[in-house]
């Protein structure tokens, strides 16, 4: 309606003006062909009046045109936002997961003397020789309801381990972060031994 109401006006702008023209200059017209002539300066104004509405109409139509292009412009942005959030989302729920399955298997290489020589992931894992093959390994999470492991083995590389026997169980109650390893000898007897012990979790 608005852009109508523009487009009369316009028209009636230009009828005006061709009006007080004629008027102005009726005399030198009449004087110089009459109505005949007068009758076609008339019609050449209307020409350019139905151009001008052409014009302005053509307009009118690019403009709506423009207007669908930007209405479709910012759906596909809004479509995109939306596949991005559900990416960054999926991303989020991916990186949680890895850091899951990380935490599924823990390990330690332990020292004869109780020193935790490496392990898994970026928490500390602690050792503590409390008697002669005996040894606790504390974890920074709970490992109560996990398996456990252990091998005797060196901790370096290439390097020959004693033959012995190794048993591991789950801390107590009250430190459900332990592991409890012990080492023996091939007799059987309590001995210091370096060792490899893995923590899987569910």
């Amino acid at each position: 309606m608005k852009t109508a109401s523009i487009l009369i006006c316009v028209i009636l702008l230009i009828t005006a003006f061709g009006s007080l023209a004629l008027a102005d200059r009726g005399n030198s017209h009449s004087q110089r062909g009459g109505l005949p002539a007068l009758a076609a300066r008339v019609a050449v104004l209307e020409g350019k009046v139905a151009t001008l509405i052409s014009q302005v109409a053509t307009l009118i139509s690019n403009v709506a045109s423009l207007q669908n292009d930007v209405a479709a412009l910012k759906s596909a942005v809004a479509t995109l936002q939306n596949s991005l959030s559900s990416l960054s989302n999926t991303v989020a729920n991916l990186g949680t997961a890895v850091t899951d399955l990380q935490g599924q298997n823990n390990f330690a290489v332990v020292s004869a003397a109780g020193t935790v020589m490496r392990h898994s992931g970026s928490d500390t894992v602690t050792g503590t020789k409390t008697a002669t093959g005996t040894y606790n390994i504390v974890f920074k999470k709970d490992v109560s309801k996990c398996a456990y492991t252990a091998t005797i083995g060196d901790p370096g590389n290439a390097a020959a381990s004693t033959p012995g026997f190794i048993t591991v169980t789950a801390g107590t109650a009250s430190a459900p972060n332990d592991v409890q390893v012990q080492t023996f000898d091939k007799t059987g007897a309590a001995a210091d031994a370096s060792f490899h012990l893995s923590v899987s979790c569910p």
